[in-house]
């Protein structure tokens, strides 16, 4: 028996549990396995369970890699499925036991592979970074940090509770209204993000002006609700906010960068804590800020509050609860979340040149 026989696993693959064009082909998964040898566990995964119970096998066997074979979705759920097979909700004790997560330029947007300068799609990442293992030459994990949100669903989901990591949120409001008209796309892009922009500008520039008979209808009424007010209590750092009309409820734990175009959250990074933005933006406030959100800078409203603090707790007054889009995965029925600091997460930034 040579010395290679002896390799125990270092990485478990998993592919995109939510993308087919992955789960369906298991020649990726052949592939993937034949790049990686015996360094690594490839599994394919087609839902929630089938997931979680992979992840426990990894955990079982110590593997203190994985690659997340798709974008910031499949991140996302695969860091709030290890998060349940763990069990724990200590901070500390988290970062202890999370593994460090390799993330690929698979997805339709990839703040956080972009965040850590990993390069290249799966298969070219997977190759240099058995490379880097063999050569005993891995660069140092990049320590993320995520914000928990914690609270139940409404009586439509019978008042169930929920816990889940994330590190980008659009929990309520325009923002996260943009983000229901960008996945309407079929393969959402930098187009897209512009094309979203432009036809709400667009639409709210010539609503209730006589312009507007001369607007295609679908163009007319693109921002219809957009900008309108939702309902919800919310409290900053235990301090309820002065604000009672509402149309922007945002929350990052990090400073991330969408399609080398819109930066958010930067003061994340500069205070260590959550950058919120909550409150209520006049649509002419929302277009005059746009260079803000290009260049990263704080946005400016009237009626809005922008800030770090540590948590922000929130109580839905709407019927059907809030619809956050938490690291571009959306989510349906929160009737109360209470956000705060969550523990970092590693993640190794691999190019594969």
């Amino acid at each position: 028996m040579n010395n290679t026989d002896k390799v125990h696993p270092q990485v478990g693959i998993v592919t995109n549990p939510y993308a087919g064009k992955n789960a369906a082909i298991s020649r990726r998964s052949k592939e993937l396995q034949r790049i990686i040898g015996k360094h690594g566990i490839v599994k394919e995964s087609r839902n929630m369970d089938q997931l979680k119970s992979i992840l426990s096998e990894f955990a079982a066997h110590k593997l203190p890699y994985i690659v997340c074979d798709g974008g910031d979705g499949t991140i996302h759920w695969i860091v709030n499925a290890y998060f349940e097979v763990l069990q724990e909700t200590n901070v500390e004790a988290l970062e202890t036991a999370f593994p460090i997560f390799i993330p690929t330029n698979g997805g339709t947007i990839d703040f956080l592979a972009r965040k850590v300068d990993a390069k290249g799609g799966t298969y070219k990442i997977l190759k240099k970074f058995r490379k880097l293992l063999e050569t005993n030459s891995l660069p140092a994990p990049i320590a993320l940090r995520t914000f928990m949100m914690t609270g139940k669903y409404t009586k439509e989901h019978l008042g169930t509770q929920y816990r889940k990591l994330a590190f980008a949120g659009a929990l309520a409001g325009f923002a996260q209204k943009f983000f229901n008209k960008y996945y309407e796309s079929g393969k959402p892009s930098l187009q897209t993000v512009v094309e979203v922009i432009t036809k709400t500008f667009t639409s709210t520039a010539f609503r209730g002006s006589w312009f507007e008979a001369y607007v295609p209808k679908d163009i007319a009424a693109y921002s219809n609700e957009m900008f309108d007010p939702f309902a919800a209590d919310v409290k900053i750092d235990g301090k309820p906010i002065e604000y009672k009309r509402l149309n922007t409820l945002n929350v990052g734990s990090i400073a991330i960068e969408i399609k080398n175009l819109i930066k958010l959250f930067a003061n994340a990074d500069r205070d260590k804590k959550l950058h919120m933005h909550v409150g209520y933006l006049e649509p002419f406030e929302v277009f005059s800020n746009l260079g803000n959100l290009f260049a990263g800078t704080d946005y400016t409203g009237k009626e809005l509050v922008q800030k770090t603090a540590d948590t922000i707790d929130i109580v839905s007054k709407e019927p059907d609860g809030l619809n956050p889009c938490l690291d571009g995965e959306l989510f349906t029925g929160m009737a109360t979340m209470h956000v705060s600091i969550g523990p970092h997460i590693r993640f190794l930034g691999i190019r594969g040149d």
